[in-house]
């Protein structure tokens, strides 16, 4: 046998190898992606669901609050904002999927959502109800304050109902 006859078969296996090696490459990176992105779409389900829930109870909270003080003298609510999730709808946003799924606008309004839900309107808030239990805003004040929450909130809930419909469908 001369040298070509053996050289060209090896070198034939080692490049069939290489490509080889280099496709499943892609396809092990291409099925892990897919994966995580599918684990991370259901940790995101489970975190539109918490905030809902969250949402509706701030929301019944902020109604029994106008309802109180139009009947009561001093409030004792204090929102907690910082409760609201937001660990997995940054990660989703981080990698780059929610702009696969979503058009500027709702994305502006998952910024916008994210930004109010904060510790620094859950201190507007609180402020502005104990500014109210001191005696220091009048009650069309306050009313205005946690009518205008309220009804933020209100808009929240809705709207993150139909992001979520459009992110991660439901799978009943």
């Amino acid at each position: 046998m001369t040298f070509w006859q053996l050289a060209f078969p090896t070198f034939i296996g080692v490049f069939l190898a290489f490509i080889f090696s280099i496709l499943l490459f892609h396809l092990t990176n291409k099925w892990t992606k897919d994966a995580a992105k599918k684990l991370l779409e259901k940790n995101l389900r489970c975190e539109f669901n918490f905030n809902k829930k969250y949402l509706e109870k701030t929301l019944e909270d902020l109604t029994k609050t106008i309802e109180k003080i139009g009947v009561e003298d001093k409030v004792f609510y204090y929102p907690k904002y910082v409760n609201y999730q937001r660990l997995f709808t940054l990660s989703y946003f981080n990698q780059g999927f929610l702009y696969e799924k979503l058009s500027t606008e709702d994305l502006n309004l998952i910024a916008t959502i994210l930004e109010h839900m904060n510790q620094g309107t859950e201190l507007f808030i609180n402020k502005s109800i104990k500014d109210y239990n001191d005696g220091n805003i009048n009650k069309q004040e306050i009313l205005r304050i946690i009518s205008f929450e309220r009804d933020t909130i209100q808009k929240f809930i809705k709207s993150l109902d139909e992001i979520q419909k459009k992110i991660v469908p439901s799978t009943k």
